[in-house]
Formats: structure tokens, C-alpha cells, sequence
């Protein structure tokens, strides 16, 4: 609330009226001219003019508690709360009943600092008052019904141990705005830069900039600037990148290409090199303030903040999804959708971890420790939000608690305080309490390279659910070394294949059906094979029922894949190959894979490719590529292949 807002409902409050005749609750001549010249002093936006001339009114005439409430707000305006709350006090010792409205500042001023049971007590105070306004009697109820939280959170606190993440990291500047890719070993965050120029007129220029440190040995390197081509002398701030780090979403204002004040950007990674930042452009941005973006970790969703009109409250929290990527790189999103979650107050710095359905984010609409706090809500399967949790205390204080982000694995948080007086705002870590942790996801990374020469290879990836379908992920391998990296969310069965052009495809299976406690990250190098005569691929996707020939729906993805690259290569003939484990006689196994081999090719026939493109041939178990003596050696020995036979 500005401050002619305020003073004027002070004014009006203690029954100033229009014609500038002026009832007082004293009659001293100088204490009141006193106190008409602090009024002045405020109007001119002076406030240590104004608490000098109430002092004055104050000192001549100490039950003056006009002047111990209009201390009480220039206190409030210039943070000094504790003061603030000895001037509300005075004023309560010499009429509690002549504005009612001072128990309910005073309760917020006990709630600013922690203060809640005293907090609580002025409420209920205010609350027994039948002259105040309703807004008001609102807000105390709201406020109430935190401190009762507060004081029994207190109660029951949180494992809480914060660790500063170092000198490599923090600097004498503040850090702030963490994010990580899925495997820990990068770390991108925003510092604010200050620059003091010396001469006839000191001047200090703030400049936000992004940084980078890698880890290694669990060690986080010296932090550098990210890149001169997105870092500028504007500000660039509140970023969010992928799970692989390839791409980036942030926040930069100003801008001579936006479309409000502020906007969201993005930025592409090949190797160590970022792209010049594009404007993600409409139905993203708006002419309102568009800001803290927090990006799936696949990069096809997108959670923002904005204040345009159509929200609930002041600040909501947005979503929209990745509808394609253009030639030009340019994106196109869906229109965004405003969450369920959203209160008709201030929803801030969202955060989706890498399983895509637990979602952090700040709030001071719902009931908390005061101002802002953090709490979680989790997605189902219908896509409906869970009823918000607050993340509890000491996670969660009576400062403002804004930005937190949680690890793949889901056990360790990342967020900004400045909790070492004298250092600024740092980054810290911490382990999650069991309780409140997201469901683990792990992740998959290595390289796509050529089988023969080892070069890298731009292919395609592809993450799919075996069971509904789905697109998990659709990314590509780093053209400068092939690199890449996949998040595998526990509790669904996948399909995962890397192709490119004049290659075969890779293909592999993961069962993850059971949730994980615990992420099982990987190291997968793919060598892609060219299309040449003799090459032989395992198709991981294609099931049988037990003792059985025909084709399980979900091998469906697999064989398409197949039918895509015959109908992209027309003089490619291959022979499809069937194989078992060793059980059962050998007569059995010849014949049960040579019918699985029989029905692939029926399969591809059905879709229409040409009968003498395929032949196919059961070999039973004489071609094992793991010991049968394991379980797991006889499942990868139940296979079915393909061999190409001819490219010409």
C-alpha cells in the first residue's frame, strides 16, 4: 500500500475531516503543530524529518497517541519493526479501544518477526472489536489460523541441516536461483554483480548475470559466466534448464523484442556453446509480467508466473506444453492454463521435478509461517493437483521462503538464503525429509556414436510408455559429441531408441513398473550401425506371450519402427530372426522361434511391405548371447533380431 493510501486512512480513521478542522485527542499547541509538520515531512517523503517532528509531539505530550500511531506506520514503512511494535504498544496503553485497527497491525508486526503466540493474542483481540472493517476482521481470521499452524509446526519441527555449498559456488555477492541437470554434474544459477563507480557522485550499478560450476568428485569447480552471448548489462535472472542442459529458460525485462516488461526467454547448448537467447513469444508472453519459469525435464512443459488479468490472484502460476519446435528454432506452446493450485494472492517460483508430478512453489495466500512459504502438490494420473503442503518448519520460517529445487534422485533440496549474517544471499543444500520427497526418478546418459568410426552422431531419442503410448521424451543426441541424457520416472515400462539417417536404429527396454525408492542411474553408450549387408539389431520391444506365438499390443511401437525404416530404405531386405533360452527340447525351441520369427514377418506383411523384401528363420537356442544360467542371462537370450540381407 503506498503511503498516501496509508495516510489517509489514518486521517480519515481519527476523524479528520475535509475542511482541514482537526479533532485531537490532546490540546497542546506545539505538539500538534509538531505533528502537522511530521505530515508534511511525510508527504515529502522524508521520514526521518517525520519521526523527528513526532518525537517532538511526543515528548511534549507523551498520551498523544496520534503521534505513537502515526510512529508506528512511518516505523512499519522503514522496516523497523521492533520499534514499530513499542509505538503500537503506547498507543495501546493509553486507549486500546480508540482505533481498533492497532491490534491488528500490532498482530502483524508480532507475526513479521516470528513472534506468533503474540501474534495470535491480537487477532483474538481485534477480532472481539465489532467496529472494524471486514477486509480486515478477513485478514486476522487468515493470520489466526497461521499462527495456530506456526506454533504447532514449531512443535513438531522438520529434519532440517543446511549446508553452504562453498566458496566455489558463493561469492561476496548474492547467489540465488539454482538449477541442475538430473545428474548433479551442472549447476547453473543467477548472481547479482555490484559495481561501485567513485568519483564527484558515487554510483552503483546492480548487474544480474548467470554462472555455471561443474561438479566433480562431488566437488563443485569455481563458478564461471555462463556465456557472453545471453549474459548482457541488463539483467538476465530466475532460470530453469532441462534435465540434459540443453536447453534454458529465464527471465529478462527490458527488452527491445518483448512483449511486456518482462518476458521468457530461451537459449539451445551444443557442446559448451549457448545459442543467442529467443523470445518465447505468444501465447507465453504477454503485455503483462511473464517470469521464473521452471521447465520439464524432457523441455515439452513449461511452468511460469504472470500477473495477467485472467489469473485468480495477484501473481499465478501458469502451464502450458511444447506443441513443435520450428525450423528455425523457433517454439510454438499451447495457451497456457491457469492452476488449480493458485490462490487470489501470490503464487511464486514454481519448480516441476524430473518425474513431471511433484510440483514446489511459494505462496502467501495459503496458511503458513508467514509471508511467503514453500509447499508441495503432487499430480495423479488424471492430471488433478493434490491440496497444497507446506514443506513445514524450519524449511519454512516467518521470512519469505522463495525458490527450492529437489534433485532427480528426489532426496536433496537446493535453495537461496542468506542465513550467514554478513555474507549476503548464498546457495545452500539439504537433505529432504522422507516425507516429503518425489517419487525418484533415474536417469539414463552416455553418447550416440558411429559403431565403425566412433564419431558422434546427431540421432533422434525417443522415450515412450509401453503401456499407454505415450511420448515421454522426443529429444536429440549433441551434434559436437553425441551426448546425452534421459530421465526414467519409476513406475511405467519404456521403450527407448536412438535412429538417424543411413543408420539402423538402436533399441532397448526398460521395466521400472515397481516405484523406486532409490534412483539406478546409467551409463548407455549407443554405436549406431549404417545400413549395410550383415548388420544384425535386437528388437527389445517385441513380446510373446509365454509358450506362444502371437504378438503382445505393446510390441506394436517396435514393429512400426521396423515397417518406418523398410518403407524409408525400399531395396533393404532383412531376414527376421527368432531365438530362445534353453529350456525346454530343442525341437520345442526350434519351432516356437521360428513361428515368433514367422509372425513379425506377417506382422510387416499385413502393413504392406513386399513378402520377398522378408524372410525369417527360428533358431532355437543355439545362438545364446547371455549364460542361461541366470534368470536375467535367459530373458536377454529370448530375443528376436533382425539382419539385413541386402541394401541395393
Amino acid at each position: 500500500m503506498c503511503r498516501s493510501v496509508i495516510l489517509l486512512l489514518f486521517f480519515l480513521s481519527v476523524g479528520f475531516t475535509s475542511n482541514a478542522q482537526k479533532k485531537y485527542s490532546i490540546k497542546s499547541k506545539r505538539a500538534i503543530k509538531n505533528y502537522e509538520l511530521a505530515s508534511e515531512a511525510y508527504r515529502q517523503m522524508d521520514n526521518s524529518k517525520a519521526l523527528k517532528y513526532l518525537d517532538a509531539a511526543i515528548e511534549q505530550s507523551p498520551d498523544f497517541i496520534e503521534a505513537w500511531l502515526f510512529k508506528a506506520d512511518v516505523l512499519h514503512e522503514t522496516g523497523k519493526t521492533e520499534s514499530e511494535i513499542e509505538a503500537y504498544q503506547e498507543a495501546i496503553n493509553i486507549d486500546a479501544k480508540f482505533f481498533p485497527n492497532v491490534h491488528f497491525n500490532l498482530g502483524n508486526a508480532y507475526l513479521k518477526i516470528g513472534e506468533y503466540q503474540k501474534a495470535l493474542t491480537k487477532y483474538e483481540d481485534f477480532l472481539s472489536l465489532s467496529n472494524s472493517s471486514d477486509r480486515n476482521r478477513r485478514l486476522a481470521a487468515k493470520r489466526l489460523e497461521s499462527c495456530r499452524f506456526a506454533i504447532k509446526s514449531i512443535a513438531n519441527p522438520v529434519d532440517f541441516k543446511p549446508v553452504n555449498l562453498g566458496d566455489n559456488v558463493n561469492s561476496e555477492f548474492d547467489e540465488y536461483w539454482p538449477s541442475l541437470t538430473a545428474d548433479e554434474k551442472l549447476m547453473v544459477f543467477t548472481r547479482l554483480l555490484i559495481e561501485k563507480k567513485e568519483g564527484t557522485e558515487v554510483k552503483i550499478k546492480r548487474q544480474e548475470d548467470f554462472y555455471v560450476s561443474r561438479q566433480k568428485d562431488s566437488l563443485w569447480m569455481p563458478a564461471e559466466p555462463l556465456s557472453l552471448v545471453i549474459n548482457t548489462d541488463k539483467n538476465e535472472g530466475a532460470q530453469s534448464i532441462t534435465a540434459d542442459g540443453k536447453y534454458m529458460y529465464f527471465t529478462a525485462c527490458d527488452r527491445p523484442n518483448g512483449y511486456g516488461r518482462c518476458d521468457i526467454y530461451y537459449s539451445v547448448r551444443e557442446g559448451d556453446v549457448w545459442s543467442a537467447p529467443i523470445n518465447v513469444g505468444k501465447p507465453i508472453n504477454s503485455k503483462a509480467w511473464e517470469a521464473q519459469p521452471s521447465i520439464s525435464a524432457d523441455g515439452r512443459e513449461l511452468y511460469f508466473v504472470s500477473n495477467r488479468k485472467s489469473g485468480k490472484g495477484k501473481m499465478d502460476i501458469w502451464h502450458s506444453r511444447l506443441i513443435e519446435t520450428l525450423e528455425d528454432g523457433k517454439q510454438r506452446w499451447t495457451q497456457p492454463a491457469n492452476l488449480s493450485i493458485n490462490t487470489t494472492d501470490n503464487e511464486m517460483s514454481p519448480f516441476i521435478h524430473a518425474g513431471n508430478r511433484y510440483l514446489v512453489f511459494s505462496s502467501d495466500g495459503l496458511t503458513g509461517m508467514g509471508g511467503y512459504d514453500l509447499f508441495k502438490t503432487e499430480r495423479d494420473k488424471d492430471g488433478k493437483w493434490s491440496e497444497p503442503e507446506n514443506l513445514g518448519y524450519p524449511i519454512n520460517t516467518f521470512n519469505d521462503e522463495i525458490g527450492l529445487i529437489i534433485n532427480a534422485k528426489g532426496d536433496k533440496a537446493y535453495f537461496s538464503s542468506d542465513r550467514l549474517k554478513g555474507k549476503g544471499k548464498d546457495i545452500f543444500s539439504f537433505e529432504m525429509p522422507v516425507d516429503l520427497q518425489p517419487q525418484s526418478v533415474s536417469w539414463l546418459k552416455g553418447n550416440v556414436l558411429d559403431a565403425k568410426s566412433k564419431n558422434p552422431v546427431l540421432a533422434s531419442l525417443l522415450l515412450i510408455d509401453l503401456m499407454s503410448n505415450d511420448t515421454i521424451i522426443q529429444i536429440k543426441s549433441d551434434r559436437t559429441d553425441g551426448s546425452y541424457l534421459v530421465c526414467l520416472p519409476s513406475g511405467k515400462e519404456y521403450l527407448f531408441s536412438a535412429s538417424a539417417e543411413n543408420y539402423l536404429f538402436y533399441s532397448e527396454h526398460f521395466a521400472m513398473k515397481n516405484d523406486q525408492k532409490k534412483s539406478n542411474p546409467q551409463q548407455l553408450d549407443i554405436f549406431l550401425d549404417k545400413i549395410e549387408k550383415g548388420k544384425e539389431i535386437v528388437l527389445r520391444n517385441v513380446f510373446f506371450d509365454i509358450d506362444s506365438w502371437d504378438i503382445l499390443p505393446k510390441s506394436e511401437i517396435e514393429l512400426t519402427r521396423l515397417y518406418d525404416l523398410l518403407a524409408a530404405y525400399p531395396k533393404l531386405k532383412i531376414e527376421i530372426a527368432g531365438h530362445t533360452d534353453n529350456t525346454g527340447t530343442e525341437n520345442y525351441n526350434l519351432n516356437l522361434s521360428n513361428n515368433r520369427a514367422k509372425a513379425v514377418c506377417d506382422y510387416l506383411i499385413s502393413k504392406g511391405i513386399e513378402a520377398k523384401r522378408l524372410s525369417f528363420k527360428g533358431y532355437g537356442a543355439s545362438h545364446p548371447i547371455a549364460a542361461n544360467e541366470t534368470e536375467e542371462g535367459r530373458s536377454l537370450n529370448r530375443r528376436t533380431e533382425f539382419k539385413v540381407v541386402e541394401n541395393q
